[in-house]
């Protein structure tokens, strides 16, 4: 199996290390976790029948454009599709996915014409520098850039998904995830290392604790809307979780036609003659619109959020 990676990384030409071997990056919070997950959840619908009959991908181009799009969505998708539209919706959620994670999403571009694909590179230890980035490679990964220390990737043969200002951009991102990782711990933590000690701060209330992180939780995350999945209303309005679900669906309409837009983008570049169409998603300005409604009462905000689904 190990001969036949070596195999396949030659003959794509491949620069970069796509993961290494040693991951020693911190592991996200709970919260965090919590976050990234739902980005992607209902991204591009459920796949049961109402959402095959109502929401598609459709492709627009010609024999050869559609042969190169589907081998470079084949590579960025996790699971095949049974057809290519099916194929370039999956793409599209790998991509949410990664931007979910890193805020940005690096590819390397290999091959060309049919055979054209895109190869994930993970964005630990790799650096921006001029005319591409640099990725510095662990010992034990060296075995598959031919021994080299570091490996150079020019911007010609890269591709770069940044997630959008709207939504805080790449740094943004990556710094709410810390923050969301920050306020994973259930206590603080000089409570549980006095916990752990056999001591007990009673003058320490875990009920105010709780209310405030989840105030904290709900400010950083107010740009996407986030609900942190809490429907209880211990600490909100039944109308609050409803509102913040709604924006959170908008936010996801914005990632959504983002990647589209990025896709089509660099499909224009290549000179790939396909173009991707997304066939009965609601767009940001229709949620927005819908949002509006709720706010001034001519909608019921659980019926718009079933809309918004």
């Amino acid at each position: 199996m190990a001969a036949a990676m070596v195999k396949k990384l030659r003959s794509d030409k491949r620069r970069t290390v796509g993961a290494f071997a040693a991951y020693t990056h911190s592991q996200p919070g709970l919260y965090a976790h919590m976050f990234v997950q739902d980005i992607e959840n209902g991204l591009m619908g459920f796949r049961h029948l109402r959402d095959a009959e109502e929401r598609r991908v459709e492709v627009e181009g010609d024999e050869a454009g559609e042969a190169a799009l589907d081998s470079i969505c084949t590579a960025l998708s996790d699971y095949p599709g049974y057809d290519l539209g099916d194929t370039v919706q999956r793409a599209i959620e790998s991509i949410a996915r990664r931007l979910a994670w890193f805020g940005k999403a690096i590819y390397e571009i290999c091959g060309s014409g049919a055979e054209i694909s895109l190869v994930s590179v993970t964005p630990h230890r790799l650096f921006r520098v001029p005319g591409g980035f640099i990725q510095l490679v662990t010992k034990s990964d060296r075995q598959w850039v031919d021994g080299r220390r570091y490996s150079f990737l020019p911007a010609s043969c890269a591709w770069v998904v940044r997630l959008p200002r709207r939504l805080g951009g790449p740094r943004g991102h990556r710094r709410l995830l810390d923050q969301l990782t920050a306020v994973s711990q259930p206590a603080p933590e000089f409570w549980t290392r006095d916990l752990q000690a056999g001591r007990l701060a009673t003058e320490f209330m875990v009920a105010d604790y709780n209310r405030n992180r989840d105030a904290y939780i709900a400010r950083i995350t107010r740009r996407w809307g986030w609900n942190r999945r809490d429907s209880s209303g211990a600490h909100s309005t039944e109308f609050f979780y409803f509102f913040r679900s709604l924006r959170f669906r908008q936010s996801q309409a914005i990632l959504r036609n983002h990647i589209v837009d990025e896709m089509n983008k660099f499909l224009a570049h290549r000179g790939v003659n396909a173009r991707v169409r997304l066939k009965g998603f609601h767009s940001p300005a229709e949620l927005r619109d819908l949002i509006r409604r709720v706010l001034a009462g001519s909608a019921h905000y659980a019926e718009a959020l079933g809309d918004a689904r």
